[in-house]
């Protein structure tokens, strides 16, 4: 029941409706002086005060502890009086013991300030945020041993604006330290203060490649494998979108010769939903080309992307979009979903039935908890209505009966049907899969590319990685040609990537975890409090 038994000793019990209050005495004949730690057993008094324990049974307890003051025997030492010390009960000047101040440390660090403090209240233990967040400070973190292998990234305390660094002890599979940014000179302190480190997984960052060259020279750099893969798809889409046109030519060729016998309604350009008309999308189309025009002039005379976009006032991504082009690149269609594609059968089958009063057919979708507003079902059916002028009311219900509207894929879409196993792809994505390629060679050469690099990555073929390279230099693809020049520039982490098995992956998984306790303090995750509430849970 006592904290330390053989220190203080019960005397008798004060029982409340509210609380209970247990009277003890220190139970030492002498004591050492804080000040020379020479033993005294001459007592001056004795001093009283409150310590508040931990509850029982939902009932706040709270010790009155009663301690003997002693002289200090030493002639010399300027403390000529002192208190007892209790060190196992209560830490000194304490108004809680130190078992109580254990178990709100525990919840300080579990749930932090605000949601620990309305925690503490329901287990009677009622304490302060603030005073949750002191807990953090003062505790102390255990030292760690010097790593072998260990993965390095960033971490954003503001996102697009401000960035550390996170440092993770891969073998021992917890992180060992937050820097406060990421810069080289930073990295590159820690690195040359923590030496015997062997192994050093990261992202395909130059800044972070330079600091473990400079900080740790004799470490080994493993590019992580997922940053690979993730920058070849990127690669691969971007030559996805710079084909966007072939994207719509196989969705029409694969719509027209469908096997099913129904009839399609292409939804591009101005979809049957958009509220934009065609002579709309046709001026967009021209400021479009415009802009494109005016990009490459100002390229021409030798101004930067960066004057470029600050002359014509648009995105700096734009104008890199323009300039990396071959030629004009149509924009990719955004295929996306409508609160009305669930309702478009029934509202052919009313129109079939001879319905073309648009109001009475979005009341009755309305009562099927349609959430939308009547002017979405205004325009549909005004894009049936153009559609189906010159056809008879039989021919309409023929043709609505049989009706199936195609999206067009996105690029993204595109690229991610291109790269899937064809046994996960329905009959219609295949069929969209093998005219696409069969129509843009281009395409078919980058997508060849990258099921060779994502083979190689996943069976850690390394003998065949100096040809992949010299492949794709050799393509006439530009994004691939870059791709490949980086690989060459970061070539021993690449090799390293496909000897070893170490990867980025845990971290990932602590910058994620730090990520979810940095939302936790709603605001008040500064550095220290942050870095003690992310380093303690797993060292202690």
């Amino acid at each position: 029941m006592l904290a330390d038994p053989s220190a203080i000793k019960l005397e008798y019990i004060r029982s409340y409706s509210d609380k209970i209050i247990l009277i003890v005495k220190s139970r030492r004949a002498e004591a050492h002086c804080p000040k020379c730690q020479s033993k005294s057993r001459r007592i001056h008094s004795r001093y009283q005060r409150q310590i508040a324990d931990l509850p029982w049974q939902g009932v706040f307890v709270s010790l009155q502890l009663s301690t003997r003051r002693f002289f200090c025997d030493n002639e010399e030492c300027r403390q000529k009086i002192f208190c007892e010390r209790l060190p196992k009960v209560a830490a000194p000047y304490a108004r809680k013991t130190i078992r109580l101040n254990a178990a709100l440390q525990l919840i300080a660090f579990a749930l932090s300030g605000k949601a620990g403090s309305r925690i503490a209240a329901k287990l009677v233990m009622k304490v302060g945020p603030d005073t949750l967040l002191r807990c953090i400070r003062e505790a102390a973190t255990s030292e760690f041993d010097i790593p072998r292998v260990i993965g390095i990234d960033d971490w954003a305390k503001r996102k697009g604006q401000r960035y550390g660094t996170i440092l993770v002890d891969l073998e021992r599979r917890m992180p060992i330290e937050l820097l406060p940014d990421r810069k080289s000179s930073t990295v590159i302190e820690w690195l040359s203060s923590h030496p015997g480190i062997e192994i050093i997984t990261r992202d395909r960052s130059s800044s972070y490649a330079d600091a473990i060259n400079t900080g740790a020279p004799l470490a080994i750099q493993v590019a992580d494998r997922w940053h690979l893969l993730k920058n070849l798809i990127d690669t691969f889409e971007r030559v996805v979108s710079s084909n966007v046109k072939y994207i719509r030519e196989a969705t029409a060729i694969v719509s027209n010769t469908n096997t099913n016998g129904s009839s399609t309604i292409i939804a591009s350009g101005p979809t049957m939903l958009s509220s934009r008309t065609q002579q709309q999308h046709n001026e967009s189309r021209k400021k479009r080309i415009s802009r494109y025009k005016d990009v490459m002039k100002l390229h021409k005379k030798g101004f930067s992307q960066r004057a470029i976009a600050r002359i014509l006032c648009t995105h700096r991504s734009l104008v890199k979009q323009f300039i990396t082009s071959d030629s004009y690149q149509e924009r990719s269609s955004t295929a996306r979903g409508s609160r009305l594609d669930r309702f478009v059968p029934y509202i052919h089958q009313r129109w079939a039935e001879g319905c073309r009063n648009a109001a009475q057919i979005w009341r009755e979708i309305a009562a099927q908890v349609y959430t939308a507003t009547v002017g979405i079902v205004y325009r549909y059916t005004g894009q049936l209505k153009k559609r189906f002028a010159n056809l008879s009311d039989k021919q309409d219900i023929n043709l609505l009966s049989t009706v199936e509207i195609i999206r067009i894929p996105t690029s993204r879409k595109a690229t991610w049907l291109l790269i899937t196993k064809q046994e996960d792809l329905s009959e219609y994505e295949r069929a969209f899969n093998d005219q696409l390629l069969k129509i843009c060679p281009i395409i078919q050469k980058a997508q060849r590319l990258v099921k060779e690099f994502q083979t190689m990555v996943r069976e850690r073929e390394v003998d065949k990685l100096a040809n992949w390279i010299g492949e794709a230099k050799e393509s006439s693809i530009p994004a691939f040609k870059g791709f490949a020049m980086g690989l060459q520039r970061d070539l021993a982490a690449v090799i390293a990537a496909l000897k070893y098995e170490w990867s980025n992956g845990q971290v990932e998984g602590q910058v994620n975890r730090l990520k979810m306790l940095k939302r936790q303090m709603y605001g008040r995750a500064k550095l220290d409090l942050l870095k003690a509430r992310f380093l303690y849970s797993v060292r202690n």
